[in-house]
């Protein structure tokens, strides 16, 4: 359970005396006067008040308001937080990168769900953001010619060998450009390495591979 509290108090020359009868709500942005939890003055004539939060649900960001200026009620200006801050705190520029320590947020802290693409500008998620390997052909050896390149004419399969180390088999993508009918046999993680077997089908008119193989880390 948490508790908030707030003193009403009006100056008399130099002498601060407690303003009583003053009804004090606690509401959530974009709520309404009637919908605000009410302060109790704890002792008649104190004015002091005070409210318990007795759930996590009931936790978060709130702003005070009061009947002060208008009895349908107004914003004081005054905000709080009560017990854990909740997403309502979080205003638009509120944390920037700097406010962010290396490692402070992995996966395991970001709820299922939590982040969808509609969360990210167009242009945020660059191929040079994500942790990924680009290969060519020159980093392919034939299984028959041992050569790098293959040979499209000798061999059947090129074998890649990712020089970065995975926890777990990336995605891979081949993009072929070159006239052969190329494509991805199969993908093995031993260790934290991966070996990528590329088989050669149909040669049309290529005398070389010519291709890009993409590993994108989960």
């Amino acid at each position: 359970m948490y508790k908030y509290g707030i003193s009403y108090y009006y100056m008399d020359g130099s002498i601060r005396k407690p303003r009583s009868g003053v009804d004090v709500r606690l509401l959530r942005p974009g709520q309404s006067w009637a919908e605000g939890l009410k302060l109790i003055e704890v002792t008649g004539g104190s004015g002091y008040y005070e409210i318990s939060i007795e759930s996590e649900a009931g936790c978060g960001y709130y702003e005070l308001w009061d009947d002060l200026g208008s009895p349908f009620g107004q914003f004081s200006g005054k905000t709080c937080i009560i017990g854990r801050l909740d997403t309502r705190g979080l205003q638009n520029n509120s944390v920037n990168a700097s406010h962010i320590t290396d490692g402070s947020v992995t996966s395991s802290k970001i709820a299922n769900g939590a982040l969808s693409k509609t969360h990210f500008a167009p242009d945020i998620l660059t191929l040079s953001k994500l942790e990924h390997e680009i290969q060519d052909q020159n980093k392919g050896v034939g299984d028959n010619s041992q050569g790098s390149p293959a040979n499209l004419s000798d061999d059947k399969t090129i074998i890649h060998v990712l020089e970065k180390e995975y926890q777990e088999l990336p995605h891979i993508i081949l993009s072929n450009q070159c006239d052969a009918f190329l494509y991805i046999i199969d993908a093995v993680l031993e260790g934290n390495m991966v070996t990528v077997t590329l088989g050669i089908s149909q040669v049309y008119t290529a005398s070389e591979p010519a291709y890009t193989l993409i590993a994108l880390a989960k």
